[in-house]
């Protein structure tokens, strides 16, 4: 198959926004690694499962435009196109990231917070209902001890 010299240029216009879309999708597990799946095990599944997901979406988009052959520009488009992404957008991403990270901590300090002030109410509250139980149960033992004594001296 002979390609012409503007369907290779559009196939590499399309393949460069292909990269770029592939830069997005890494930017989804940089998020994992900010929000705390980074050790060394979660890394390594993180980048075998994008290497993986990346390879089976390029091997798709080489199917559809140059119908599964490889093309040595394809690739290299899918590569500037991920290296453009990572160093404009993906320098803004990692800050928006890190902002993300400030915000969540916050919220789970808040969270946690309003479950200690909660939980310490209802641990209040089920102390007191249970003392006025247990002294609702004393004066039950009392009355049903005289309600005893009284049917006995009626025998």
């Amino acid at each position: 198959m002979h390609l012409t010299v503007y369907e290779q240029g559009e196939i590499f216009y399309f393949a460069f926004l292909f990269g770029i879309i592939l830069g997005v999708f890494y930017d989804f597990f940089r998020f994992l690694r900010y929000l705390g799946f980074n050790s060394k095990s979660a890394v390594i599944v993180w980048d075998i499962v994008f290497m993986s997901a990346c390879s089976v979406l390029c091997f798709l988009f080489a199917q559809v435009t140059v119908n599964g052959k490889l093309r040595f520009f394809t690739l290299f488009a899918h590569f500037c196109g991920m290296i453009s992404y990572r160093y404009s957008f993906g320098l803004l991403s990692g800050a928006v990231f890190a902002f993300v990270e400030k915000i969540l901590i916050k919220i789970k300090t808040m969270l946690t917070a309003i479950i200690g002030f909660v939980q310490n109410v209802f641990l209040k509250v089920y102390s007191s209902i249970n003392s006025i139980l247990d002294k609702n149960d004393e004066d039950f033992e009392k009355k049903s001890e005289f309600v005893k004594k009284f049917q006995t001296n009626l025998k």
